[in-house]
């Protein structure tokens, strides 16, 4: 996997086309043979052939001469391809590429049949139809292949493409994670050490269990930290912690209800996502003994749902990429979209288990 994210980010891509692997030689030359053979049958039907393949008919020497010069039109085209890649890259020159490419292989063709009649002097009494036909399958395979050779690496960079696009996705989710677990920064870890600071002078005993919920909370979003998504039990164990934190603080100006199905705890969510809800309702709203900020925390089959009763407050500290940054995780995470309500006296928001 890492070895996979380390070629998807690599800064200069490098196409995969031509492999030299032992498979990838025999396909070709399988390929090119195959093309080859059926081209010489169609020839012999349907043009008039040289005298000697009248007689004997199609000559071993016969086959391996077109084995020999479709497989060597193959390979050079390739090797063309390779050239013209550096040169004019596919998709920004595909145009010039393509035209290059049918003109050089043209040139190829004409050099393969030099070359042939020189090491095979007896086919220069060929007929003009089968010589005409011979360059007319030709330049059809040169085409197929230049074709097929673009085709090949404009899916091929595609493809790299759609990776790097997943990756860069990826990123984005660990970085906006990030944000999310900064959020417990500077304030809360400020806060609760000032809370700690009074426990420790006044009651020694509740300074014990508030520095172990602290520990807690503190472990899990180091451990979390990497996740993509941590199962809904383990989530809930981290909230009770960091419910426990607030209410030293607020005493009776929070309340707190979880109210979870229990089918809905072995599926998923993001790290951190019911702490953000818990916080984003308390940032937002008045918090007081007198007017008590009541959050219910619910599931059914396809949601985790923070309700909390509307008291906004006048101004309140905000990064401004908590619920945002939220939403925007799971349209990453390709699952259902998180559902936002608001009534005269409501606050809500649906989270999908995945």
């Amino acid at each position: 996997m890492k070895d996979c994210k380390k070629n998807i980010l690599s800064k200069e891509f490098i196409a995969k086309l031509p492999s030299y692997s032992i498979p990838s030689i025999l396909l070709r030359f399988t390929a090119a043979s195959i093309i080859g053979v059926l081209s010489i049958r169609f020839i012999i039907l349907v043009a008039e052939p040289a005298p000697e393949l009248v007689e004997q008919g199609p000559r071993i020497k016969d086959y391996l001469l077109i084995i020999f010069a479709f497989n060597l039109l193959s390979e050079s085209n390739i090797i063309l391809d390779i050239i013209l890649e550096k040169f004019l890259p596919i998709p920004e020159k595909i145009k010039l590429r393509m035209a290059i490419h049918s003109f050089a292989g043209i040139i190829l063709l004409v050099a393969v049949f030099q070359f042939t009649k020189l090491l095979f002097p007896e086919y220069e009494q060929v007929g003009k139809e089968t010589f005409l036909l011979a360059v007319a399958m030709g330049l059809i395979f040169i085409n197929m292949m230049s074709t097929s050779l673009v085709l090949i690496r404009f899916m091929d960079k595609w493809v790299y493409a759609q990776k790097r696009i997943d990756a860069m996705k990826e990123e984005k989710m660990r970085m906006d994670y990030t944000v999310l677990q900064d959020q417990l920064n500077p304030h809360f870890l400020f806060n609760n050490l000032s809370v700690l600071k009074s426990l420790i002078i006044y009651d020694q005993e509740t300074a014990v269990s508030f520095t172990q919920n602290f520990t807690d909370v503190y472990r899990y979003v180091l451990k979390s930290k990497d996740k993509v998504l941590v199962e809904l039990k383990d989530e809930l164990q981290f909230i009770d912690s960091y419910i426990a934190l607030h209410k030293e603080r607020l005493g009776n100006g929070i309340d707190v209800q979880l109210m979870i199905d229990k089918e809905g705890v072995e599926k998923n969510i993001a790290p951190l996502t019911l702490q953000l809800l818990v916080e984003n309702a308390i940032k937002h709203n008045v918090v007081s003994k007198e007017n008590p900020l009541l959050i219910e925390i619910s599931s059914d089959d396809k949601y985790v749902i923070a309700k909390n009763n509307l008291q906004i407050k006048e101004s309140s500290y905000s990064t401004k990429t908590g619920l945002s940054n939220l939403v925007k995780r799971y349209e990453l995470l390709e699952g259902d979209d998180i559902i936002v309500e608001q009534g005269d006296n409501y606050f809500m928001v649906k989270v999908p288990l995945l």
